[in-house]
């Protein structure tokens, strides 16, 4: 992928110029990496007893029953 050094949008490598605004993709046009790094946050809740819930009871009983839990929460 190129990036548009007037717009900042991602174009296919094959591209002379930019999808967005029309500007010429030439040697001003970064290449960008296949991977690129990002800040995310993740949030991790467990329901009080779950645990013991799973290991005691077999998935199918289990399931109905958090999904009433899940059904009662307000949204």
């Amino acid at each position: 992928m190129l990036i548009c050094p007037g717009c900042g949008r991602a174009n296919p490598t094959e591209a002379s110029f930019c999808m967005g605004c029309g500007g010429t993709l030439g040697a001003t046009a970064t290449a960008t990496a296949r991977e690129t790094r990002k800040t995310v946050s993740a949030l991790f809740c467990d329901l009080a007893g779950s645990t013991t819930l799973g290991e005691t009871h077999d998935p199918e009983v289990l399931r109905p029953l958090l999904g009433r839990y899940f059904a009662a929460l307000p949204e």
